[in-house]
């Protein structure tokens, strides 16, 4: 087949936007690597695969969910995100004053959406993979005798955060910064 018949069949490729998610995965799964590691206690190689993996799997779904979604939204709404991804630019019409309230809304649906997901992907993926990071030891006990006895009480299993979830947490928060950053840089440049 040639060349020219190829392209033909794709059409038009949004190469930029592609490339623009590879670098934010990257940067996103050596950050949230970074986090695993120091707060779950992983090994570097653990960390790095334990992140990439969460990372893959909510980004596919995450192009899932959005390619659903996109079909069903009216069609001044669905120009506006085919010119931002194709040309980096909102098309001017009815929907171009709302959109900073939509972009900050779908962002923090974004944000909690990809947090759950990561959440539920590392529930599933450490007993798959058979290895479980070391849990903190819990702090000393403290040595003043007047407040001793309400400091040593131990938080409840209800009250108590599981280690996971305030890993994934910091994880995905200083992921979603990196990434909101260089969004910022790359609309300015």
């Amino acid at each position: 087949m040639p060349i020219a018949n190829l392209l033909a069949e794709l059409g038009l490729m949004p190469l930029r936007a592609i490339a623009f998610q590879a670098m934010l995965l990257l940067v996103a799964i050596a950050l949230e690597a970074i986090v695993l590691r120091q707060r779950l206690r992983l090994g570097y190689q653990t960390s790095v695969q334990y992140a990439a993996t969460l990372n893959l799997l909510a980004t596919s779904l995450g192009w899932i969910l959005f390619l659903t979604l996109e079909a069903l939204l009216p069609l001044a709404l669905r120009q506006q995100i085919i010119s931002y991804v194709l040309f980096n630019r909102f098309y001017m019409n009815s929907w171009v004053d709302s959109l900073p309230v939509i972009l900050v809304v779908t962002a923090i649906l974004a944000f909690f959406m990809t947090f759950w997901i990561k959440l539920q992907g590392l529930s599933w993926l450490v007993p798959f993979l058979d290895r479980a990071p070391v849990v903190a030891a819990p702090p000393p006990p403290s040595s003043s005798r007047r407040y001793g006895p309400t400091r040593r009480r131990q938080p409840t299993a209800a009250t108590q955060a599981s280690p996971y979830t305030l890993a994934v947490l910091q994880a995905n928060a200083l992921s979603f910064s990196a990434i909101v950053v260089l969004l910022l840089l790359q609309t300015l440049a």
